[in-house]
């Protein structure tokens, strides 16, 4: 009598244990699907951040050029060219410092994906 409940025992056991380990393999697969899937986001955002980057310096070499320009001609631009030369001035920083900011992230994330 005790013989059997000794390997009743010992075969639930084994089947306990058996599962468990099963268990803590499907979590690390889990895991490693997991850790690419961050990876592959992680890339597109830092994709997505380069081309907004591309768009932010491509708009500040616009405004660069508009600046240039009215050095140049400062003189038909009457009262109104302060305010163009200021108005022009800001965003060029702005856009400066945006593309700047997306080349900060894109970095951030590329080093994220790794």
């Amino acid at each position: 009598m005790q013989a059997r409940l000794y390997f009743l025992v010992l075969i639930i056991l084994t089947f306990l244990v058996s599962s468990v380990s099963l268990a803590g393999e499907s979590a690390n697969v889990g895991e490693a699907k997991a850790s690419v899937g961050t990876s592959l986001y992680h890339i597109k955002l830092a994709e997505h951040y380069e081309k907004e980057s591309k768009e932010m310096n491509a708009k500040a070499e616009e405004q660069r050029k508009m600046l240039e320009e009215y050095e140049e001609h400062s003189e038909y631009y009457g009262r109104a060219g302060q305010e163009f030369h200021s108005h022009h001035e800001a965003l060029l920083r702005e856009y400066t410092k945006a593309a700047k900011q997306n080349e900060d992230m894109a970095a951030a994330h590329r080093k994220m994906a790794k």
